[in-house]
């Protein structure tokens, strides 16, 4: 049984960090694989188009030479697909738009005042369609635990 989600009181402002949490959205997406291999490039398509649901990778951490397994497909969209030139200019949607930048930038936390300066749109509309009652595509305030 998965443990209720914790709301927080405190309402959101510009200055709020958000990031995706990828585990609320596998909870709550039973899509999400799909959606992350339609945003791979093309040769990773390809390289992915037969492989089984969940490919995980040994991943040794450049910092701390520390061996992971990592979803590979994550991985792969994260530290290659997400970081080409034209990643973050496919979509014009808002949500589309912040949810390619967070991934670009490996997932750091961004608030609606630094993305707003990223992507050019004004930080209280970002705030009011991140901080509503719908979750899109997992991009949630950050908690830091």
């Amino acid at each position: 049984m998965s443990e209720p989600t914790k709301f927080s009181l405190v309402k959101p402002t510009i200055d709020t960090p958000f990031h995706i949490d990828f585990e609320w959205w596998k909870q709550h997406d039973s899509d999400w694989r799909v959606f992350l291999f339609n945003l791979l490039c093309d040769y990773h398509q390809n390289v992915y188009k037969d492989q089984d649901e969940n490919v995980v990778i040994d991943f040794i951490d450049p910092k701390t030479a520390e061996v992971k397994s990592v979803d590979g497909l994550l991985h792969t969209l994260l530290n290659h697909c997400a970081k080409m030139t034209d990643f973050t200019s496919h979509d014009s949607s808002l949500v589309s738009t912040v949810f390619r930048v967070f991934l670009s930038n490996n997932n750091q936390p961004l608030s609606p005042n630094d993305l707003s300066k990223i992507i050019n749109r004004p930080a209280n509309t970002i705030l009011i369609t991140l901080s509503g009652p719908t979750v899109y595509k997992g991009i949630r305030p950050f908690d830091k635990k």
